[in-house]
C-alpha cells in the first residue's frame, strides 16, 4: 500500500485515527507511534489465533486409589483443557465404590460397569471410549490416562502414531513399559 492509500486505511478502520494525530501533532513523532501501533497489532493477532489444547482423562479406578483423585485432577488439568473426564470401576467391586463420592465431589464422570467381574472388563471398556473420543472430537490433542496396568501400552502407542501426546499418571509400581511408552508419565505417590 502506498502511503496516502495506508492514510485512508486508518482514518477509516481507525478509530482513534483523530485522537492520534492530535497527540503526534503536537509531539511531533506521527510516523514513531504509527510503527509502535503495528507492532502491538500483529503481536495482539498472533496471542489471539493461538490454539488452544484440549486433553481428555481417563481413569481406570481398579488400579488407582481415588485418594489420588485430585493429584490426578491437577497433573491433568496442566496438559491443557479438560473436555471429558471419567473414572471407571465396575459397580458390584467395594475397592472402587470410594471413586463414586470423590468423582462427584471432583465433577468427573463415574463410570460404573455392571455384570459378573471379567478380566480386562474396566481396562477394556476405557480403551474403547479413548477410541471414541479420539475418533468423535478431532480437537482432542492430548489424553491422559491415570493407570498402573501394563495392559494400555498398545492403546498408548497407537495414540502416539495418530499423533497424540499421551500422558501417564500412575504410581511406582507402573511397568517401564507403560512408562516408556507414554509421551510423558507423572509418578504419583
Amino acid at each position: 500500500m502506498g502511503d496516502d492509500a495506508e492514510l485512508y486505511w486508518e482514518m477509516e478502520h481507525n478509530p482513534y485515527f483523530w485522537d492520534e494525530v492530535e497527540s503526534c501533532s503536537r509531539n511531533n513523532s506521527f510516523t514513531e507511534n504509527k510503527s509502535k501501533k503495528k507492532k502491538k497489532t500483529i503481536q495482539t493477532k498472533s496471542n489471539s489465533t493461538r490454539k488452544k489444547v484440549n486433553a481428555a482423562l481417563f481413569i481406570d479406578g481398579e488400579n488407582i486409589s481415588s485418594k489420588k483423585a485430585e493429584q490426578i485432577q491437577k497433573i491433568a488439568n496442566k496438559q491443557g483443557v479438560l473436555g471429558t473426564e471419567k473414572v471407571y470401576g465396575l459397580q458390584k467391586d467395594e475397592c472402587t465404590k470410594s471413586w463414586s463420592d470423590k468423582a462427584k465431589k471432583l465433577d468427573i464422570k463415574d463410570i460404573r460397569l455392571c455384570g459378573n467381574p471379567e478380566k480386562d472388563k474396566v481396562d477394556n471398556k476405557i480403551k474403547k471410549d479413548v477410541n471414541r473420543e479420539i475418533k468423535n472430537n478431532k480437537s482432542v490433542d492430548v489424553v491422559c490416562i491415570a493407570t498402573s496396568d501394563k495392559g494400555y501400552t498398545d492403546t498408548v502407542k497407537e495414540l502416539r502414531r495418530q499423533g497424540k501426546k499421551v500422558v501417564g499418571i500412575g504410581e511406582k509400581k507402573a511397568p517401564k513399559e507403560l512408562r516408556d511408552a507414554c509421551s510423558e508419565f507423572f509418578e504419583i505417590k
